[in-house]
């Protein structure tokens, strides 16, 4: 994709909607308005299109040892607040965009590895208070590809650590801790030229030094967050836009308060 396309899209999402936390799997619960009252327990149901995979490329990989890309991931969510405060039950419905920008780089590590550390910064308004924020992240992913045949398998690992943009219940930096692994086998049929693969992946993920400034009562543990569900590929990979879908994934996540059903149209690692 060109830059002026990118920089186009990235000016048409900053308008249309508000760039709000910048993990999906905690998007609902960042959320949490400051206007209900002390917040004792609360939870959260969501359907996420997560991390549209836009991107442009510096140098790459076939030409050098390492490569450099600039990274656009779009998020979009749709969430079903459920909190217990001091003065009743709230249930709120919450869409939010977010867009963050970064820079990635790939190093090859043997035959089977890519590791990829980044740095992402984007730009948030917080939809009911006007407020602005920076939202700011750092870490490394890693993804090996293996043969086990008839399967063909993805695994993946990543650390990030990032802040929560001085959101309404967040304010401190957290660092997340995810592994997943993906198997997939050929379908048997194809779709034009492209030979269609299926199967199915699973995320482990776990967050630690996460505040939310909020909740008064305690405890209000949010550690955990597991997805399991289908996977999709094509090779050569499906093209979109001119934006290449390599894997695309539904699964569903379940963990602490969290709950919900989410579109990947990447590997997230």
């Amino acid at each position: 994709m060109r830059a002026p396309t990118l920089l186009a899209l990235l000016g048409v999402l900053l308008i249309v909607g508000p760039a709000t936390a910048q993990d999906g799997d905690l998007d609902g619960l960042m959320l949490l308005p400051r206007d209900v009252g002390e917040i004792r327990d609360a939870s959260s149901q969501s359907f996420q299109i997560y991390r549209i995979p836009i991107s442009y490329p510096i140098w790459s990989l076939e030409d050098k040892p390492w490569g450099l890309r600039i990274t656009l991931p779009v998020s979009l969510g749709t969430y079903e607040l459920e909190a217990a405060t001091d003065i009743g039950d709230v249930v709120e419905s919450i869409q939010s965009v977010a867009v963050v920008p970064g820079v990635e780089f790939l190093v090859a590590v043997g035959e089977r590895w890519l590791l990829k550390p980044f740095a992402e910064v984007g730009v948030g308004d917080d939809s009911r208070t006007g407020e602005t924020h920076l939202l700011y992240a750092a870490g490394i992913r890693a993804r090996g590809e293996y043969e086990a045949r008839p399967f063909e398998l993805m695994v993946g690992a990543a650390f990030k650590y990032r802040n929560g943009g001085s959101v309404d219940a967040v304010e401190n930096w957290y660092s997340t801790v995810e592994s997943g692994v993906d198997a997939q086998l050929p379908l048997g049929f194809s779709v034009g030229s492209r030979a269609a693969r299926g199967g199915g992946y699973a995320i482990l993920r776990h967050f630690s030094n996460l505040e939310f400034e909020l909740v008064t009562e305690g405890p209000f543990d949010v550690s955990w967050n597991y997805e399991v569900g289908l996977s999709f590929s094509m090779e050569p990979a499906l093209q979109v836009w001119k934006i290449k879908l390599p894997w695309i994934g539904l699964g569903y996540r379940f963990g602490d308060h969290t709950r919900g059903i989410r579109l990947n149209l990447a590997f997230p690692f």
